[in-house]
């Protein structure tokens, strides 16, 4: 454990001989352990499921000598600080346990903002987090600076702070739930991208989820910059009396003192930084996402020219707006990371003559915002628990066609589609009625596509052969 000695911002004696519990056993909670076990403090680690992974964790921790239980989170709270897994929601039992007992509770994103000294830029949103810190990852180290990805996106943040130096920074995807537990945490650079209703079973209200989200400026100074959605009122709400520099960015506009569009021209300060055609992401919730991480970059001291390269080198995510077939003149998209209405409607926009594959688990959220996606979709195949739901949502507008597969609903949908349209999946709704993630059920969507393209006749192949598209 030598590589993980390291002192953070407040030195490392500030750890020595304090107990901390660890309350979640998942992938930060297992970097969260080791790395406070490697500062020799008394860490005790619970966690409420069991699985192979989880045991494996428990047993490497263990023979660092961290005290681990699987048997749920238990009564016994007695700790200095407590490291809260961004799965363990407000209202769950030991978190009033904590509450009663009066520990401090941190999330991992505060840990590693404590044993860090590189800079944070960091990124939040209900929609395009992932794309956006990918992006944003990929123009700084464009510019020569020393970065990586880190958080929601799949290296633990805490694992990122022993791994980037001192001068180095961190692209970090942050959630509502983490920044719910954050008190010094201080992004260089922030970034809101948008703000829609989600996850209010986790926050009790659509108000709580905003708050949350605000909380990534909260400790932002003068010298600090906060990227926010001109286009979004929730989010430009957020940056209402916060003490660092606001840079909006927008999809259609070039805002003042911010970044955006002009026509087919993405434009910072007066500068081309890429142009549409350049821009591997579809659609307009793609020229968003490159605004916003190229209004991030910039601002924190990449080169414009860099910044251009990497987005046009940038490989799309799995899952997030992923084309994975054009056939007959129509692209089929994935985005079965779009689990809620909003995402869906992003997804959507600058795209042309849409048949949309739609449904899932709803989590009580209401479909019916998704009539704003006529047009331009155009016909609707809805899947999963809630399809009585989406046709609910399109009554009167378009045709909706129920369906019991993943495969019936791809041969559907490319029956129906058209040259020159697009056949979608985004789903508007969690994938758990069917799958165990989004990401199986976007891996399912493009099995059913290859198939259904490979299957095609030739003959019905020849427009997009010949660029009718």
């Amino acid at each position: 454990m030598k590589e993980r000695e390291r002192v953070g911002r407040a030195g490392g004696s500030e750890w020595s001989g304090r107990r901390v519990l660890v309350v979640g056993l998942g992938a930060s909670g297992f970097a969260a352990a080791r790395a406070l076990a490697s500062l020799e403090a008394k860490v005790k680690v619970t966690e409420g499921a069991s699985s192979e992974v989880i045991e494996e964790r428990a047993e490497q921790l263990r023979l660092e000598g961290v005290e681990v239980t699987t048997a749920g989170h238990g009564d016994d709270v007695d700790a200095d600080v407590a490291v809260v897994s961004p799965g363990i929601p407000p209202h769950a039992t030991v978190m009033a346990q904590l509450a009663s007992a009066g520990v401090e509770v941190i999330s991992e994103v505060e840990l590693a903002f404590k044993l860090a000294r590189c800079d944070f830029v960091a990124v939040t949103g209900t929609n395009g987090k992932t794309t956006t810190t990918s992006l944003l990852a990929s123009m700084l180290s464009a510019s020569g600076q020393r970065c990586v990805a880190a958080g929601n996106i799949g290296l633990p943040l805490i694992d990122a702070v022993f791994e980037v130096p001192d001068d180095g920074v961190i692209a970090v995807e942050v959630s509502s739930f983490q920044l719910a537990g954050i008190r010094e945490f201080r992004p260089r650079v922030a970034v809101l991208l948008n703000v829609a209703e989600d996850h209010t079973d986790w926050h009790g209200s659509f108000e709580n989820y905003i708050a949350s989200k605000a909380r990534i400026a909260l400790n932002q100074t003068p010298d600090d910059v906060f990227v926010v959605n001109r286009d979004d009122r929730a989010a430009m709400s957020v940056s209402e009396g916060i003490a660092s520099r606001v840079v909006p960015f927008s999809e259609s506009s070039v805002p003042e003192n911010g970044i955006g569009w002009k026509g087919d021209r993405l434009v910072w300060r007066g500068r081309e930084v890429v142009t549409a055609e350049r821009v591997p992401l579809a659609g307009a919730a793609g020229r968003e996402d490159v605004a916003a991480a190229a209004g991030a970059a910039l601002e924190y001291g990449a080169d414009v020219d860099a910044v251009g390269r990497a987005i046009e080198s940038f490989e799309p995510l799995r899952h997030r707006l992923e084309v994975v077939a054009q056939d007959g003149g129509v692209t089929y998209i994935n985005d079965s990371k779009a689990t809620n209405p909003h995402a869906t409607l992003a997804a959507t926009k600058g795209l042309r003559d849409v048949v949309l594959i739609a449904g899932g688990r709803a989590k009580g959220i209401d479909l019916s915002v998704l009539r704003a996606t006529v047009p331009p979709v155009v016909e609707v195949v809805a899947l999963g628990e809630a399809s009585d739901e989406v046709d609910r949502a399109f009554d009167g507008l378009v045709e909706v066609t129920a369906v019991g597969s993943m495969q019936e609903a791809v041969v559907v949908a490319s029956a129906r589609a058209i040259s020159g349209g697009s056949v979608l999946l985004s789903p508007a709704c969690a994938s758990l009625d069917m799958y165990e993630s989004y990401v199986q059920r976007g891996e399912a969507f493009s099995r059913a596509v290859r198939e259904v393209v490979e299957h095609r006749p030739e003959q019905q192949k020849g427009s997009e052969e010949h660029g009718d598209d």
